[in-house]
């Protein structure tokens, strides 16, 4: 495999960025936006299977949750065996695996199938994340860091409202299925780029040579609570499952809950644009703030804002379809602004030799709740619960992950300098 490493007066971290890291950055960024895409396309054809498989509301819940559990696994596995393998390689399969299994899809029939290839596919949807996030990160001058790590990651939002609006003109002329042909095609394209671009971080080479004796991957998972990083680690686990949680609800649900409100099918989907959109603009912002500031400070206020503004939704869920939209994007700008940033928590308080297992288990963790979400969705439906209680409830975890943010300030670990530490 083709790994390489930066030029001598390209090392990763040096003051500026030069053509070099914004290679990496671009095609970093380019599998995110094509995760994003793949991970919500579930959602946007999820009216359409709704009405050509005559399938209740309720049942969407398990499909929803079925890629979600694949890409916990995907980031917990793919994200541990990155620290012993290289960054690269695994970035490949991922996106090979998802690529291919979206594919599929496109084939499925019913529910059940398309559930099993939703699962496998989230194994390379989850994979990709935790590993270019870290490449990224060993490349980003310490000063921007944080701006770099979430500007990357925004690929993530990006790709689901380019895919949100592609696919809201492609499923009333091609069907549900061309979402999935599409979101298959383009990631199978991306393997040459990876091959040939991508390179494989020349600090992973040098702390692999360093840590060459051989230590088993349950070591470094055993490293997370290590030198006072326990307590961190456990309420870095607890706010990205409370989050993902919420934010994997709001993705799934959104649509679904607008239309049965009276909303058009392609309004509903510009919903989940929305909340991707106000995503991207407010996690730029508070990347910023992050960096010259506190982080705990901007983040809390943003999961706190959020809260409101989620339950607002809900009272006001008979208003014009164009306040609710604007109140959805306020939302995505808090919530998901604000969840798109804890990639540069993992990634500036865990030391490069197990930076993508830190981040891999935190995101791993962080998809339970991307799991549970949708499924619960499901049985909140089932239950009969009006769509603005579903709102109601969902300011919960926005209350609970400012509580966890406050919690977090008073635990920040120490981290030895590994010239990839803030």
């Amino acid at each position: 495999m083709n790994n390489i490493v930066a030029e001598p007066h390209e090392q990763p971290g040096a003051a500026g960025i030069g053509w070099f890291e914004i290679r990496v950055i671009a095609i970093c960024f380019a599998i995110a936006a094509l995760d994003g895409f793949d991970t919500q396309s579930i959602a946007f054809v999820a009216p359409a299977l709704q009405k050509a498989w005559a399938t209740p509301p309720a049942q969407f819940g398990a499909l929803f949750g079925s890629g979600l559990l694949g890409a916990m696994l995907g980031a917990i596995l793919l994200g541990s065996l990155a620290d012993r393998f290289g960054r690269k390689p695994l970035v490949l399969i991922s996106t090979a695996t998802f690529g291919v299994m979206t594919l599929l899809c496109a084939t499925a029939t019913s529910i059940e199938a398309l559930g099993l290839y939703r699962l496998v596919a989230g194994l390379g949807l989850g994979g990709a994340i935790p590993n270019i996030i870290a490449l990224v990160s060993e490349y980003a001058p310490r000063r921007v860091r944080s701006t770099v790590i979430v500007a990357t990651f925004t690929g993530f939002p990006a790709g689901a409202i380019v895919g949100g609006i592609v696919s809201a003109g492609l499923i009333p002329r091609f069907g549900w299925e061309s979402v999935f042909i599409l979101g298959g095609v383009l990631p199978l394209l991306l393997l040459p780029v990876i091959v040939l671009g991508l390179p494989e971080s020349r600090r992973y080479l040098a702390a692999a040579r360093r840590q060459s004796d051989g230590r088993p991957v349950t070591q470094a998972v055993g490293e997370l609570f290590a030198f006072g990083r326990g307590r961190w680690t456990i309420l870095l686990w607890l706010l990205t499952f409370t989050t993902l949680l919420l934010a994997y609800f709001l993705v799934n649900w959104t649509p679904l809950i607008l239309v049965g409100a009276g909303v058009t099918h392609h309004r509903a989907i510009m919903g989940v644009v929305l909340l991707n959109l106000g995503g991207i603009i407010g996690s730029l912002l508070l990347g910023r703030i992050s960096d010259r500031r506190h982080p705990f400070l901007a983040l809390g206020a943003a999961f706190g804002i959020g809260a409101v503004l989620i339950a607002t939704v809900g009272v006001m869920i008979e208003s014009p379809v164009s306040t609710l939209l604007g109140l959805i994007f306020l939302v995505g700008m808090c919530i998901f602004g604000a969840q798109l940033n804890l990639t540069a928590l993992s990634a500036n308080y865990y030391p490069v030799r197990m930076r993508s297992t830190g981040i891999g288990w935190s995101m791993g963790v962080g998809r339970v709740g991307s799991f549970i979400g949708p499924v619960a969705g499901g049985a909140l439906v089932a239950i009969g619960l009006a769509s603005g209680q579903l709102f109601y409830c969902a300011a919960v975890p926005a209350v609970l992950a400012c509580v966890i943010v406050a919690c977090m300030y008073f635990h920040v670990p120490v981290v030895e300098d590994d010239g990839a530490a803030n």
